[in-house]
């Protein structure tokens, strides 16, 4: 009931995953007490939960649990020892005063045995882990990208957007921007040069923003800018100097011929309670307008 009284809270969830894995940690020390610190099902069981541990959880909250437990387990070895706390309280009283369990070779030969196992385990589970992590991170970041341009493609764009209309709404500006006469580029010379053409331009839009702006590609020769926090004077600004570089533009192709392109732009502005699709579609329509009214030019979309 509190986990989902308080799913939304980020610091709650924070604190939780770091305290649940500690409860365990502390827990399984508490029957390790109890069947025998030293003994192999113990240590076992510490290794195993190591190990499940960074499965689940960010490496620096499980290597942060460790230096507790360890202490702990330090602290309850060494009360173990001066006769503080039983040993192995759960089995019979012949064990508990046995020679074995308190002869220092055996208590020093259990930790050479396991200790190495211990960390061992723990560095090579680590590796793979990281390694695993590292594909999965690389799988994602490329399911994020158009193959051909390098920017953000339009799923994840869609992702961006979303997030920032859920529960408390976050003000953007959106720019669709189009290639002119992108289609005779092809026809004229060929499929090769038109994405050299889509590369240029993804490259001069990429410098034209901020690191917290996305640039993306929504298909074909249509490309969309979301500035993040930015009013419709910003956004006007940023596609204008958009407008002007691409422009600038002197694409050199294969057989040194130059190309020049131009784009069209068209701007809207989120307001609080719009969906995104309302605000694409805006953009859209001012998108419209530009090409209307000649190409190679800005405009916005004016809300009622």
């Amino acid at each position: 009931m509190l986990a989902l009284a308080f799913k939304q809270n980020a610091k709650f969830r924070h604190v939780m995953g770091w305290l649940i894995p500690l409860f365990f940690g502390l827990l399984l020390l508490y029957s390790a007490k109890s069947v025998g610190l030293y003994s192999p099902a113990s240590m076992g069981g510490i290794l195993n939960i190591l190990l499940i541990g960074f499965v689940f959880y960010k490496p620096k909250v499980i290597y942060s649990i460790m230096l507790i437990v360890t202490l702990v387990f330090g602290a309850m070895c060494y009360f173990t020892a001066i006769g503080t706390l039983a040993y192995a309280p759960l089995f019979s009283d012949q064990l508990n005063q046995s020679d074995l369990y308190s002869n220092t070779f055996w208590l020093k030969s259990m930790l050479i045995l396991y200790s190495p196992i211990l960390i061992t385990s723990a560095l090579f589970f680590e590796i793979l882990l990281r390694q695993w992590r590292n594909r999965d991170q690389k799988i994602e970041i490329l399911s994020q990208i158009d193959g051909l341009t390098g920017v953000y493609n339009r799923r994840y764009l869609s992702e961006f957007v979303n997030k920032r209309h859920q529960k408390n709404f976050q003000k953007y500006s959106m720019i669709l921007l189009d290639l002119d006469h992108f289609k005779k580029i092809n026809d004229s010379y060929g499929h090769e040069a038109g994405d050299l053409v889509l590369r240029q331009v993804a490259h001069v839009l990429r410098h034209a923003v901020r690191e917290q702006d996305k640039v993306g590609r929504f298909g074909g020769e249509e490309f969309s800018l979301v500035l993040a926090d930015q009013d419709l004077a910003k956004a006007l600004e940023i596609a204008e100097r958009c407008r002007q570089a691409i422009e600038a533009l002197e694409i050199t192709l294969p057989d040194q011929s130059v190309l020049k392109v131009t784009a069209s732009f068209g701007i809207a502005t989120a307001q609080d309670g719009m969906s995104m699709d309302e605000v694409t579609r805006l953009a859209d329509q001012a998108l419209y307008k530009s090409k209307e009214n000649g190409r190679n030019q800005v405009q916005f979309a004016v809300l009622a």
